[in-house]
């Protein structure tokens, strides 16, 4: 099965930036793992869904705004909690990886990944501006880290 691990998100917009930090930190990980490729994506939205094109499962990793959600906070979404409005990727456009995956089901069925999975990271710093993490981010990179390893079945 062709699995793609998909960091999501802008190094030069604080938190939006998480999902990238934790694919950098997992790559060494995955570099021997049959089947697995790791891709950075800073554009978003509908520039998301070519990368998807031709992988069986797709593990995306992005910043969250989830109301009531503390800044830092991983968890796993499927995307059964997409098509119920159950969560929201925070993104500086408007148009991130949930909004994506909704249109991109309808105009292109049967081309992308029959399972996707979104590990999402709640953001602190919402305002776009700024290099690097929030402390409170930042400490949660090997978290999700470690679940995306876990929902690859890589460790238990």
């Amino acid at each position: 099965m062709k699995t793609v691990v998909v960091g999501c998100g802008n190094l030069l917009a604080g938190d939006d930036g998480v999902g990238i930090h934790v694919v950098r930190e997992l790559a060494p990980h995955l570099e021997e793992v049959e089947g697995v490729d790791v891709v950075e994506v800073a554009a978003g939205g509908m520039g998301l869904l070519d990368v998807l094109v031709g992988y069986h499962r797709a593990v995306l990793v992005d910043a969250t705004d989830g109301a009531g959600s503390r800044p830092g906070e991983v968890r796993m979404i499927r995307e059964e909690e997409i098509k119920t409005g159950g969560f929201r990727t925070w993104s500086l456009h408007g148009f991130g990886p949930a909004e994506a995956l909704a249109l991109g089901r309808k105009v292109i069925p049967g081309l992308l990944p029959g399972e996707v999975v979104i590990i999402g990271i709640e953001a602190s710093r919402k305002d776009g501006l700024g290099r690097g993490l929030s402390p409170e981010v930042a400490a949660a990179v090997p978290r999700a880290a470690g679940l995306v390893l876990k929902v690859l079945g890589v460790v238990r």
